[in-house]
């Protein structure tokens, strides 16, 4: 497999390692989530405002800078929107947590590894072409000169 395609599937593996925690607590207090009507349209609507907000993140279009009075506005917004979830946010800070650690532990450290030996790899191909250019040059210069020198 090549290292680039590898190192593609790491990071993949490593955001889906990061949130499998946050996901597994939501299933297991689903009930509780969704247990009236007001609930699950609330969570409905947050929940569709924060897979945005986790796709934008994924794909790294997240506005750097967004000014202050929008951050606070969509934080409002998630709060009123999540709040079943937020009853809950000591169990799912700690399994977000336990997810970065996870991605940390197991993925990190091997997608820096792949990036030095995807960057090692190039550096020795151009050294190689360069080498095989310079070698050209000369033996086309001998040829030219007839071997006479």
């Amino acid at each position: 497999m090549k290292l680039t395609v590898k190192k593609v599937l790491m990071q993949i593996g490593g955001f889906l390692v990061s949130i499998l925690p946050i996901l597994v607590a939501v299933g297991v207090k689903w009930n509780d989530y969704t247990s009236t009507t007001s609930r699950s349209v609330s969570l409905g609507i947050g929940g569709g405002v924060a897979l945005i907000l986790i796709f934008l993140k994924a794909i790294g279009k997240l506005p750097q800078k967004i000014k202050p009075i929008f951050r606070y506005s969509i934080a409002l917004i998630l709060v009123f929107l999540l709040d079943p979830l937020i009853q809950d946010l000591k169990l799912l800070l700690g399994m977000a947590i336990v997810g970065e650690v996870l991605d940390m532990s197991i993925f990190s450290w091997q997608i820096t590894r792949l990036q030095k030996r995807i960057d090692a790899g190039i550096t020795a191909e151009e050294i190689s072409k360069q080498q095989e250019a310079q070698t050209k040059a000369i033996v086309d210069a001998i040829k030219n000169i007839n071997g006479r020198v």
